[in-house]
Order: C-alpha cells, then structure tokens, then sequence
C-alpha cells in the first residue's frame, strides 16, 4: 500500500489536458495513489479509461455531480469543450449506462453524488434528490460505497444537505445498510456524528489548512471529533489547493499537506495518521 492516498481528485478533467500523464505520475512517484472522480457520464467514463492506463495506484467512482441534474453555467477547469466555460447540459441519471461503465475498470465507488443547496431552487433540489436516490439504488446493487458532495447555501440556513443526505441514505441504503464518504466535509459536528452513525467516513480537504472561518465551518472542531479510524482526505484537484500551494492549480501530490494538517489538530503523529488514513481507504473502497 502506498504512503498517501488521495480520495478525491478530478486528473480526469480538461484542466489536466497538457500534463495529466506528468500530474499522475509525479504523484505515483511520490507514493501517493488517487481515486479520479466522475461527475457526469462524460467524466465518469475518462476516470475509469485512466484506471486502465496505470498498472496500480489509479482507481475511479462514476456518477452524476448534484449541479449536472440541470442545465447550468460551469466554469473551465471541468471537462467541456476545449476546456472552456460551458453549461451543463442537466443529465438525466440512467442507471443502465453507469452499471454498464462499472464493469470496465477499478470503479471503487458511486458518485460523487448527494445534494448541493449552494444555488437554492426548489425545482432543482427535488431533481438533485431523484438522481441521488437513483445513485444509492446503484451502490447497493453493485456493493460500492457513495463518493459524497454535499454543500450548504452559504447564508440560507432554511435547509441542510447534510441531513437531507443522511435521511435518504438511510431510507433508500439496503437493509444491510450502505457505506460511503462525504468529501470535502464542511458541516459541523452534529452532522459528522450523524454520518458515522450510518458508516459514512468524513473527508477533509485544502480549507482546513486555511486561515479559520468558524461561521463557515469550525474545522478544528470537527477534525478533533471525528474518529482517526474514520477520517479520510481528498485534494479535490484541480480546486481548493492547500496551503503552501494555494492560489495555483491543485494535483493529488498535495495530499500530504492535508494529511499534516489533520495530524497537527489532532495531536497525533502525522506518519500514523497517514497509515491510518490509507488503511481507512482500504477498508471503505476495497483497494
């Protein structure tokens, strides 16, 4: 098993397209692995065409971003035409197709899916929700756990993704029950202990090493809540690179500045808690 590993990135996207080869490989070189993330059927299929280029460390999840369930504006850095801004065509969720693309490569998970509130329609949320419970339906299925995005409004606090999320997870996961990871995690400590209650692990992300923003999110916090053995990281590259990087472009390499910063909220040992963060990965995607 490799060093680092990186949950959540995106080396699928346009914004890879001159050096994606070099970006990979330097983080294979590094000792860190990276599970590529599809955010809609296009997306999808390019992360699990990547699991076939890398003989080890290159895994995929395929699934339908909660913003691609309507048309909407996106900016360059996703998969459009010549990497420039484009408008989401609004992907109507076909589990076929996506069943179809499970069986094609190291596909370790569904998603990223669940429900993004930070655009508030009505009409968009209930679309959000019937391709997320289409989602679930899926991962049970085929036995994979759910790569989850969740994200609040930034100033309405009339809903919560978070617990939306868990209330249909809980609803709609099998009898057995279904396991899964929020990426990127940025609610608080209530919402955390609700996710471990349904075994969905917590991820955390480049913010958590930026300056404090405790009314956004208290990271320290959360981090300190959570249990090592449930905790995980993502870059979510190309976005939200950490410190020292940010301001430039994000690359799964990066991870290990997430993972020091994890070790230093919690007082713990930054090599165990990046062993434990590898053995948690191992134990959620079965890799």
């Amino acid at each position: 098993m490799p060093k680092y590993i990186d949950i959540h990135a995106h080396t699928n996207f346009k914004a890879y397209e001159e050096d994606r080869d070099m970006v990979v490989s330097r983080a294979l070189d590094d000792d860190t692995w990276l599970i590529n993330i599809g955010t809609q059927y296009d997306t999808s299929k390019k992360a699990v065409e990547m699991t076939h280029e890398y003989g080890e460390g290159v895994y995929a999840t395929i699934g339908l971003h909660p913003i691609h369930t309507t048309a909407s504006y996106h900016d360059e850095a996703e998969l459009g035409d010549d990497g420039k801004e484009f408008t989401s065509r609004g992907e109507i969720f076909d589990k076929e197709k996506y069943r179809e693309l499970a069986r094609e490569g190291k596909v370790v998970g569904i998603g990223e899916c669940g429900l993004d509130y930070y655009h508030l329609s009505e009409d968009s949320i209930e679309k959000q929700k019937v391709a997320f419970i289409a989602q679930i339906e899926l991962a049970n299925e085929l036995g994979l756990p759910l790569m989850l995005h969740v994200r609040n409004h930034s100033t309405d606090k009339t809903h919560n993704a978070y617990f939306d999320v868990y209330e249909l997870i809980k609803k709609y996961s099998t009898i057995d029950g279904i396991k899964g990871v929020s990426h990127f995690f940025a609610g608080n400590v209530e919402d955390m202990k609700r996710f471990l209650e349904i075994g969905v692990y917590i991820s955390f992300a480049g913010p958590i090493t930026y300056k404090p923003k405790p009314e956004i999110c208290d990271y320290e916090a959360v981090i300190k809540a959570t249990p090592i053995d449930m905790i995980l990281a993502d870059t979510d590259s190309p976005y939200v690179a950490p410190v020292p990087h940010r301001g430039t472009r994000n690359e799964p390499i990066y991870i290990k500045d997430i993972v020091a910063k994890i070790a230093q909220i919690k007082g713990l040992n930054e090599e165990e808690v990046a062993s434990q963060i590898v053995l948690n990965a191992k134990r959620l995607f079965d890799i």
